[in-house]
C-alpha cells in the first residue's frame, strides 16, 4: 500500500500553533497557564481523545491487509491473469483514476458538510469494496473496478493529515503527525508478515484476502464514529456566490504555495512521490527479473515497514526536524537517487531488500516530516495580513497529488522496468545536484547581499524572504 507524499476550524488551529512554537521554542520561559488559557477556544485543545483514537484506529485497520505482499500471486494463480496484463491493463488504471479523484478529495473537504471526516467515510467504504472487488471478482473488469476503489481509498488519506491537525492539541502536534504515521507503517508491518506466515503454514492466497476484508471492515466502523467529530460550524471565508468561494480558494491557494517551507516540499513531493511510486509498484516484478530465488516478500515488506514506523516514532519530538527544510529536501531526494540506483544494479536478494528497506524509511521519515512543517507553516501564515484566509492543507494536498501523480503517469511509458528505476534514479540524482548549487548560490548571493546592506546602514528587502520556516517554527 502506498501512501503520500489537510482542515476543520483552521483559523484556531493557526492561533494554537503560534503557542505551540512559544512555549517549546522561545528563549523566555512562557507560563503554561498562559499557553493554556491561549488555545482555550481551539477547537483541536478541546477534541475528545477518542477522536484521536479512531482515527488512529482508521489508519491501522485500513491498512492492515496481510493480502497486499501478494497481490500479483494472487491475480497469477488464483485469478489467472498474465503477468503482461496485471502491469499493463491493470495497475495502470490506478495511477490515472487518482487525477480526478485526488481533486474530489480536495474539494469536498471544504464543505462543512463533509469535511476531511466524511471524506474518510467515503474512503473506508471505497477500501472495504476494494479487497471484496477482487477477491470476489472472477473477470477482468471488477479487477479493474478494483484499481477504481483502491484509487479513491488512497486519494481519502490526503484528509489524515487534516483531521490530525484539526484534533491534536496545538503542544502536540508533532508527535501526533509521527505517531500517526508510525501506525500506518505498524499496520503494514504487521499484516505483510502475518501474510508471510499465513502463506508459509499453507494457508491458500484467499484467506489472506478474507483476513483484509475484515480489516478493512472495521476501520469502515472506526471512520463511522470518527464521524462524530467533524465540526459542526466552519468559517469558511467568503459567504457569497459559489464562484467567489472558488475564487477565494483559488487565492489561498496560490498564497500557500508562495511560502518558502512550501515550495521547498513541493518539489520534493514532485520528485520523490513517484519515485517512491515507482518502486513500491514494481519492485516485485524487478526482484524476479534480477533474481531467480523463492522471494520472501511478506517478511520483506514487515520488515521495511516496521523500521521505518519505529524511526519515525522515534524522531517524532526532534528539534532538528522543525527547521533545516532545504537540507533535509535535497538530501531525501540524493539519498532516494542512490538507493534506487543500487536497487536497479542489485544481483542478490539480501541486498536488493536491503535497499528497498532502506528507500522506504527514508521516505516515510520525510513525508512525516514534510507534513508537520507544510502544516505549521500555513496554519502560521493564516495570522499574517498577507497570508491566506484558510490553511486549506486538504485541497493543498490533493493538489500536489494531482502534480505528482500526473510525473508518475509520464514514468509509466517507460520500458522495461528496469530502465525505468535507472531513469527515475538519474533524474533524482540530477535534480539534487541542480538543488544544491541553487541553494549554494542563494546562500552566498544572500550573504553578500547582508554585509551591503550593513555598510549602507540599511535593511535589504530581499532578506525578508531568506528563512525556508517561519521564525516561531525554527528550534
Amino acid at each position: 500500500s502506498q501512501s503520500r507524499s489537510h482542515f476543520g476550524s483552521s483559523h484556531s488551529f493557526a492561533k494554537g500553533c503560534s503557542v505551540l512554537v512559544t512555549a517549546v521554542v522561545s528563549p523566555r520561559p512562557r507560563d503554561r497557564g498562559d499557553a493554556m488559557a491561549s488555545t482555550s477556544a481551539s477547537p483541536s485543545a478541546s477534541a475528545s481523545p477518542s477522536a484521536l483514537l479512531w482515527l488512529y484506529g482508521l489508519v491501522f485497520f485500513s491498512q492492515f491487509k496481510p493480502s497486499e505482499p501478494f497481490l500479483v500471486d494472487f491475480l497469477v494463480q488464483v485469478k489467472g491473469f498474465t503477468n503482461e496484463a496485471i502491469f499493463q491493463d491493470m495497475f495502470p488504471i490506478w495511477t490515472y483514476a487518482r487525477f480526478p479523484l485526488l481533486l474530489l478529495t480536495g474539494i469536498f473537504s471544504e464543505f462543512e458538510v463533509v469535511a476531511g471526516q466524511g471524506v474518510l467515510l467515503v474512503g473506508a467504504i471505497c477500501g472495504f469494496a476494494t479487497v471484496l472487488l477482487t477477491l470476489f471478482g472472477t473477470s477482468f473488469l471488477p479487477q479493474q473496478i478494483a484499481q477504481i476503489t483502491v484509487a479513491a481509498n488512497f486519494a481519502s488519506r490526503f484528509a489524515v493529515n487534516a483531521v490530525i491537525f484539526q484534533l491534536a492539541s496545538p503542544d502536540h502536534v508533532q508527535q501526533d503527525v509521527h505517531i500517526m504515521k508510525a501506525v500506518l507503517l505498524l499496520s503494514n508491518a504487521c499484516s505483510a508478515i502475518l501474510g508471510e506466515v499465513l502463506r508459509d503454514s499453507g494457508a491458500p492466497l484467499s484467506m489472506l484476502y478474507v483476513v483484509s476484508a475484515a480489516a478493512t471492515g472495521l476501520a469502515l466502523i472506526c471512520s463511522i464514529f470518527l464521524l462524530g467529530s467533524k465540526p459542526s460550524a466552519r468559517d469558511s471565508g467568503p459567504t457569497g456566490p459559489t464562484r467567489q468561494k472558488v475564487m477565494a480558494s483559488c487565492s489561498d491557494l496560490m498564497k500557500i504555495f508562495q511560502l518558502p517551507c512550501v515550495a521547498w516540499w513541493t518539489i520534493w513531493a514532485l520528485a520523490v512521490n513517484p519515485a517512491h511510486g515507482v518502486a513500491l509498484t514494481y519492485w516485485q516484478n524487478l526482484l524476479k527479473d534480477h533474481v531467480a530465488e523463492t522471494d520472501h516478500n511478506g517478511y520483506m515488506l514487515g520488515v521495511s515497514y516496521l523500521a521505518a514506523a519505529l524511526l519515525v516514532a522515534a524522531c517524532r519530538r526532534s528539534s532538528i526536524l522543525r527547521s533545516w527544510t532545504s537540507c533535509l529536501v535535497i538530501l531525501s531526494i540524493l539519498s532516494m537517487g542512490l538507493l534506487l540506483l543500487l536497487l536497479t544494479i542489485s544481483s542478490t536478494q539480501v541486498v536488493f531488500y536491503l535497499f528497498l528497506v532502506a528507500i522506504q524509511c527514508i521516505y516515510e521519515v520525510s513525508t512525516s516530516v514534510s507534513t508537520f512543517q507544510v502544516g505549521c507553516e500555513v496554519c502560521t501564515s493564516v495570522s499574517s495580513s498577507n497570508g491566506p484566509r484558510e490553511p486549506r492543507l486538504a485541497l493543498l494536498f490533493c493538489v500536489t497529488g494531482v502534480l505528482s501523480g500526473a510525473v508518475a503517469s509520464l514514468v509509466q511509458h517507460v520500458r522495461p522496468i528496469s530502465r525505468r528505476f535507472l531513469l527515475v534514479a538519474v533524474v533524482l540524482l540530477l535534480l539534487a545536484a541542480l538543488l544544491t548549487v541553487a541553494a549554494l548560490t542563494r546562500y552566498l548571493y544572500l550573504s553578500w547581499k547582508r554585509r551591503g546592506s550593513r555598510r549602507r546602514g540599511t535593511q535589504d528587502p530581499f532578506l525578508a524572504a531568506t528563512d525556508l520556516m517561519p521564525s516561531s517554527v525554527r528550534s
